[in-house]
């Protein structure tokens, strides 16, 4: 009888351990130490899933760190601060491989530009420009493209009007109001305030440039080459993010998610999901277009930014960037 008591509790014993082991490799998640750029509306998608469980449910703990420039979250990257970048504007990615940075691309996030060109009351359209003074990014910045193409669809060239640079879009909305400049190119919320102001929206990037992806993610190569499955399962809850987003059954609950994760005003959030589903601005499919990565690849050549040798198949890895055309 002692014998059976003995076995029975060893028995009791070794499975009580065993569950404890598998309740305990299932509750356990792989950390990811990421970067962005602090902000709002573009991080909505990793608000989601880390709100959502969609994070946890891909086994992820997302270790998210803001930095102030786009710049500087790829230099941490390219250091080996941190893994990834969860989204961040192309340029800047690409200008560091281009100088022999150990990251790639590995998924589109925005698709396409929410640049929005604002004008004082009285300017009606972008054909008033002619001889106006507008407000842009740094002159060799991919910002000053989608200006330029903007301008010229309209039927204005170089010349026909002056601009002033800002680099953030804060100081752009500030010449403007300050009477410096009679338009400015900004992001949102700014088009937002200012449309309360009375300064009216003239005209939005996305609807004139629709063959340049934005914002990436990008990964330090060596970490990622070690770790295929977590990207793979990032990539993964990003789309299903993005896919839960895109939803309009969920447009509440995503205004409700982005005022309690980033402090959004809730009409702020409210018009930029509007805004952000107006212009397509999120890649739901997680492809990476060749073409249209070239094609950034070319516009910061165009700009004297990259050299000529940068290649799509030098900006991406292969086996975790799903390229395709």
């Amino acid at each position: 009888m002692r014998s059976w008591k003995s076995s029975a509790a060893i028995l009791v014993a070794t499975t009580w351990l065993v569950l404890v082991a598998l309740a305990s490799s299932a509750s356990a998640a792989d950390t990811i130490v990421a970067g962005s750029l602090g902000g709002q509306a573009p991080l909505w998608p990793f608000y989601v899933a880390m709100q959502k469980g969609i994070f946890a449910d891909e086994g992820i703990t997302l270790d998210l760190n803001f930095a102030p420039s786009g710049a500087s979250v790829v230099q941490q990257l390219t250091a080996g601060s941190i893994e990834a970048v969860v989204s961040v504007g192309l340029t800047e990615p690409l200008e560091a491989i281009d100088k022999g940075a150990p990251i790639a691309i590995i998924r589109i996030i925005g698709r396409s530009a929410p640049y929005v060109l604002i004008a004082k009351p009285t300017i009606k359209s972008i054909k008033d420009l002619r001889g106006k003074t507008i407000s842009i990014g740094p002159l060799p910045d991919i910002i000053t493209i989608y200006f330029e193409r903007m301008m010229a669809a309209n039927g204005l060239k170089k010349g026909d009007y002056d601009v002033i640079s800002a680099g953030v879009a804060a100081a752009r909305f500030a010449a403007l109001r300050a009477g410096a400049a009679d338009a400015a190119m900004v992001l949102p919320p700014l088009n937002f305030h200012a449309a309360e102001q009375d300064y009216p929206t003239i005209g939005l990037a996305a609807d004139y440039v629709k063959d340049l992806p934005f914002t990436g993610m990008v990964v330090y190569k060596t970490w990622a080459a070690s770790h295929r499955a977590l990207v793979q399962r990032l990539l993964d809850a990003t789309t299903k993010s993005i896919a839960w987003l895109d939803d309009p059954a969920h447009r509440q609950e995503a205004i409700d998610l982005l005022v309690k994760s980033a402090h959004a005003r809730p009409k702020d959030a409210a018009a930029s999901y509007d805004f952000l589903r107006r212009i397509g601005y999120f890649e739901p499919t997680g492809k990476v277009s060749r073409k249209l990565l070239g094609n950034m690849i070319a516009a910061d050549q165009k700009r004297g930014n990259v050299g000529a040798a940068l290649t799509v198949d030098r900006v991406t890895m292969p086996g975790l960037t799903p390229l395709t055309d």
